[in-house]
């Protein structure tokens, strides 16, 4: 096993991650830490366990709409696997890719230096409004909190601000059986209920692609 090197303290605040406590905070810096320095394959490294898992994720998000010449906005891109996925699928679009932690980014950039990636907390460092045709978001709210619903609400509304037509993103299905106390996991009739509370047009959920997940169409 690779010894985990000592890093500067985080620049992240507390005051950016409603929901949160610093315990919560704390944790998600070395669970992200940790699967970067202990791992190999790019999609263990950020936290999903095989490659397939990751890659039918891709695949619903894509549903969304069309895509083609779009801007998108991938949060919490992790080592860019969704950039990389819609090159391999020929889906020619302005891509940026954000990701909370600086060294997350660094090997983003090594892996697909033809794509732009950021080191950026939307919280804290918003993108002028309308800055983007489409926002993804996958696996970002997977892991327990204090308060995951406070969390999502404010970080949907603010993505959703900087968003000209839709937003997609994914969440742990409750009613799949799955038991890990660490995990946060929704209902579909709750996720659907909290989509619409957003302001959005139309919330339209995709279902039955993964026996864990759901995906979330957030229409503008």
């Amino acid at each position: 096993m690779k010894k985990i090197p000592k890093t500067d303290p985080s620049s992240l605040r507390l005051e950016d991650f409603p929901g949160f406590s610093k315990k919560n905070l704390n944790d998600l810096e070395k669970y992200y830490k940790n699967q970067l320095h202990q791992h190999h394959e790019p999609e263990k490294r950020v936290g999903w366990k095989t490659i397939e898992s990751q890659r039918v994720r891709f695949e619903a998000l894509t549903w969304v709409a069309p895509m083609k010449k779009s801007r998108i906005l991938d949060v919490g891109c992790g080592l860019g696997a969704f950039w990389g996925y819609l090159k391999e699928q020929e889906i020619p679009v302005h891509y940026t890719g954000i990701d909370l932690f600086p060294n997350v980014i660094q090997e983003a950039k090594k892996l697909y230096p033809d794509a732009r990636f950021e080191a950026r907390h939307l919280l804290a460092r918003p993108y002028p409004a309308r800055s983007f045709d489409y926002s993804f978001l996958s696996g970002v709210f997977n892991v327990k909190v204090q308060d995951n619903w406070a969390y999502m609400r404010a970080m949907l509304k603010q993505v959703l601000r900087q968003t000209k037509k839709a937003v997609a993103f994914n969440a742990l299905n409750a009613d799949s059986g799955l038991n890990e106390s660490n995990r946060f996991m929704v209902t579909p009739q709750a996720v659907v209920a909290f989509g619409r509370s957003l302001g959005v047009k139309k919330a339209h959920l995709l279902d039955h692609y993964h026996h864990l997940d759901l995906t979330l169409f957030l229409y503008r």
